[in-house]
């Protein structure tokens, strides 16, 4: 970013936005996920370095740009970047961030060479296909107030929107460019394995952040509360108590409001039928139920190694235990307030 910045000519105002969203307090889940994988099959961690970045910048961007399409009014514990430039102004400055990603995969042509970087670009370019497709699907759904939907749709919504990009994506970018070369024919089962194993893991976060939106704190969750029912977004628990009350026309005729018409008693109204007919309570019985299997998959991964000290040629002064890392995901996912 600093380097684009520098160049003659160059707009610098778009580059000090730029740099908002990425250096806010935040998870860095995704580019962790994709180095500590890159290590865990016993590659070099700086060979994920830039693509790591990248995904953090795509990560950035499609925060911006959900932000405005939700009208989201915090996050990270601060003003959306529309509430404080404005929309036009802030869809830029998404776009830019995306411009700044594609810049960065290329660098790996020098880093893993080209068959890589070309694999790279492929599963990126299909990583943001399948976010649009699952951020279509839940705009619709808000836009038709549809009433209908059960936890098979909220997964396929929940696969295509949160779990390719943040689970699976990073998973099987970090075992590619780790990945010994000599054994890149049998790449296939374990790529089939670590997806599968992104896929449910993805699932349960998405869940417990639903729920976390539901029940958690602004200063730990860092987004506005309840803001999910204010949008109208057909969560697992939305969705459960929908089908359940004896009250769903009236959840839905709230639920068709436009969000600046919804009122904290109509609400808390939701919430309160979510709490009777034990929505809250399915959301994160199935939300422990994935992470569960998410871990049965994660113990059969012999690809894997047990540890993963640096390497002469590595950056860095610490032994990484990536494969320990990667474990205590299944835990965090479900049980953190953030």
């Amino acid at each position: 970013m600093q380097s684009k910045q520098n160049i003659t000519g160059s707009y610098e105002p778009l580059y000090e936005l730029l740099t908002d969203y990425p250096f806010r307090i935040g998870k860095m889940l995704r580019p962790t996920i994709c180095l500590s994988m890159t290590r865990s099959v016993g590659g070099i961690g700086h060979w994920a370095l830039t693509t790591a970045a990248a995904l953090e910048l795509y990560h950035n961007a499609f925060l911006i740009h959900d932000d405005i399409e939700d009208g989201s009014e915090s996050r990270r514990g601060k003003d959306t970047l529309h509430r404080m430039v404005g929309i036009p102004r802030a869809i830029n400055v998404g776009n830019g961030t995306q411009v700044l990603a594609v810049g960065l995969l290329l660098e790996n042509l020098s880093l893993v060479g080209v068959t890589k970087t070309m694999n790279i670009l492929h599963e990126i370019e299909f990583m943001a296909q399948q976010s649009v497709e699952g951020q279509a699907m839940e705009l619709d759904w808000v836009a038709e107030n549809t009433d209908n939907l059960g936890d098979q749709d909220y997964f396929k919504m929940c696969v295509k929107k949160t779990c390719w990009y943040t689970f699976m994506t990073p998973c099987r970018l970090g075992l590619m460019i780790g990945y010994p070369e000599e054994k890149s024919e049998s790449l296939r089962e374990p790529l089939a394995q670590i997806t599968r194993f992104g896929m449910l893991l993805g699932i349960a976060f998405q869940i417990q952040d639903d729920l976390l939106n539901l029940q958690g704190t602004l200063e730990d969750y860092g987004k506005e509360i309840a803001g999910d029912l204010y949008e109208g977004k057909r969560t697992l628990m939305l969705n459960h108590v929908v089908k359940k009350s004896n009250q769903s026309d009236k959840i839905l005729e709230i639920l068709s409001l436009d969000r600046e018409k919804k009122t904290q008693k109509q609400i808390a109204f939701i919430l309160d039928e979510m709490l009777k007919y034990d929505s809250i309570e399915h959301g994160w019985t199935v939300a422990k139920t994935v992470a569960k299997q998410a871990a049965n998959i994660f113990y059969s991964l012999e690809f894997i190694q047990p540890e993963t000290p640096l390497k002469p040629e590595e950056f860095g002064n610490t032994a990484l235990h990536d494969r320990r890392f990667m474990k205590e995901l299944i835990n965090y996912v479900i049980y953190r307030n953030k």
